[in-house]
């Protein structure tokens, strides 16, 4: 008889900090070295969302994407909290859908390639404060009619989180929320519009999604939340979840908008998983320790989400590669480059996109190539 798995957290800490520096996030220590001044923090959602938030400030216009690693789990509903670990994905500064898409990407391919298998991906639509307010009077008045049958603990917590019956898992409480109203049949059209476009980009992945309009009850008064089912029981996973928390990371900020003149904005998702044998030592993730000689520039909407899966060709082929965000502009992806000491360039375009071709360009003399991208892994490795 084969022995049971044992769960590997810190093989799993390194594997989830690879696939994430693929997808363009760094640690959460080298976002807090770039604000003068900042006071460390034991790592943790809190403390991820007060630096990135913190580096928005000092360079505004420029986009966090940090990954991060603690041993005791915020925001984590029913799990046990003196086995679990948290690994968590930040992106702050992007107003935008694709910040949803890149994050749902790379958070599943840390779980798929990990052996836990994504089964699907719930996702619910919460939306702006109109849509919240409208959805929650309604909720509070469905509920009320309702009060006496909800669980005790629930009706305690309706006074701080209205729809805190929500994310109960007592089966009373499910069965009154789900003949309630849903959230959905109440987003504004700005939400309404933001959570359409956030599906169209996923259409194109290899993300397997559904609704579910009884997804919420998170603390963090999200927009948009979403959920991992796993497939099957995973030795070293306990289960993911995430969201856009706009209105929740502008509490880190401290003033209603950033420096730039627009309000604040951010996703996250977080893994939970098993945190047996893992020292504090373990949590202070850094560089994977792989050296990129290749820098991949993006230029488009289209190309950021084609880039997704040229993303994924490197990783497979083992090829680390640098990137960036800032997928509108050229010039901070050319600075951030150089800065890097790469040897070579990839650059795709919304035609590059459309043929499925990158230009590889050498810094030392701006020579450039048309590589298909069934071909360029090979071309790459044979670069010097």
């Amino acid at each position: 008889m084969q022995a049971p798995l044992r769960p590997a957290p810190a093989s799993f800490l390194k594997h989830a900090a690879t696939v994430a520096s693929f997808y363009g996030f760094r640690p959460l220590r080298e976002v807090e070295r770039r604000v003068p001044g900042f006071e460390r923090r034991a790592p943790s959602f809190a403390a991820a969302a007060y630096a990135s938030v913190q580096h928005t400030v000092v360079h505004p216009g420029e986009p966090v994407l940090a990954y991060w690693a603690s041993g005791t789990p915020m925001h984590a509903p029913h799990l046990p909290a003196r086995e679990a670990a948290e690994f968590g994905l930040n992106i702050v500064g992007v107003p935008e859908p694709i910040a949803e898409v890149v994050l749902l990407k790379a958070m599943s391919t840390i779980i798929n390639e990990w052996g836990g298998t994504v089964a699907r991906v719930r996702l619910n639509a919460l939306g702006d404060k109109d849509s919240k307010l409208r959805f929650e009077r309604e909720v509070s008045v469905y509920l009320r009619k309702h009060l006496s049958r909800l669980e005790p603990e629930c009706r305690e917590k309706m006074s701080e989180h209205p729809l805190a019956p929500y994310a109960c898992k007592a089966e009373e409480c499910r069965l009154i929320v789900e003949g309630g109203p849903r959230a959905m049949n109440f987003l504004s059209e700005k939400s309404r519009l933001h959570f359409k476009e956030v599906l169209e980009h996923l259409e194109g992945l290899s993300v397997p999604y559904e609704f579910d309009d009884l997804l919420m009850g998170d603390e963090r008064e999200p927009k948009v939340l979403f959920a991992f089912d796993l497939g099957k029981e995973d030795a070293t996973i306990f289960g993911a979840l995430g969201g856009r928390f706009d209105d929740h990371f502008r509490k880190f900020h401290g003033r209603p908008t950033a420096a730039s003149g627009k309000e604040v904005s951010g996703v996250s998702a977080s893994v939970y998983f098993r945190k047996s044998g893992l020292a504090a030592s373990h949590f202070q993730l850094g560089i994977p320790s792989a050296v990129p000689d290749v820098y991949f520039i993006q230029l488009g909407l289209r190309a950021k989400l084609e880039g997704l899966q040229v993303v994924d060709l490197l990783r497979r082929a083992q090829i680390p590669v640098l990137q960036s965000f800032d997928w509108g502009h050229l010039s901070p992806q050319l600075s951030a480059a150089k800065a890097a000491g790469v040897s070579h360039l990839i650059i795709m375009g919304a035609r590059e996109a459309l043929d499925r071709t990158v230009l590889v360009r050498a810094m030392n003399d701006s020579h450039q190539q048309i590589v298909g991208l069934s071909d360029l892994p090979r071309f790459l490795k044979t670069l010097r």
